[in-house]
């Protein structure tokens, strides 16, 4: 009976914990002054790092950071923050990532020196080499395949 009532506090606490975790986590975005429109963006990969972390006193731990650029479509665009979501199987780690470009009115008038770009990294515990991470870019439309009708 002792265990039974032990057990239920443990796991009543364990809910509370990660309940509480989450809603922290939860964040409100607000959309930058003067955007007209919302769009995905596709990225690329320009560097992965692997970075020591401190857990404690004197733990340290392993994460994998990887930096993310993109294209934006218009000078003041910004690059809203990513949504992302990393699964890690059989030593690869692939990230589910949701960019948005907040398409400022002004571009529209404006001329670019440059093509417009932001950056963002994403990052998971532990070590991971260049080729064991996929980056998978949410929102974007499928890639059309032309078939050949007979």
């Amino acid at each position: 009976m002792l265990f039974n009532s032990m057990l239920t506090r443990v796991l009543s606490l364990a809910i509370a914990l990660i309940s509480f975790t989450a809603t922290a986590q939860a964040q409100v975005l607000s959309i930058p002054e003067g955007t007209d429109g919302l769009s995905p963006i596709a990225g690329k990969i320009t560097k992965v790092e692997q970075r020591r972390i401190p857990l404690g006193d004197a733990v340290t731990g392993s994460e994998t950071r990887v930096n993310l650029q993109f294209n934006l479509a218009g000078c003041l665009d910004k690059l809203m923050p990513l949504v992302t979501y990393s699964q890690i199987k059989n030593r690869r780690v692939t990230f589910y990532v949701t960019a948005i470009n907040a398409h400022n009115e002004a571009s529209k008038r404006a001329r670019c020196i440059a093509i417009p770009q932001a950056s963002a990294q994403v990052s998971v515990p532990g070590v991971f080499s260049r080729n064991q991470i996929k980056v998978v870019f949410l929102g974007q439309p499928e890639p059309q395949t032309v078939t050949q009708r007979k």
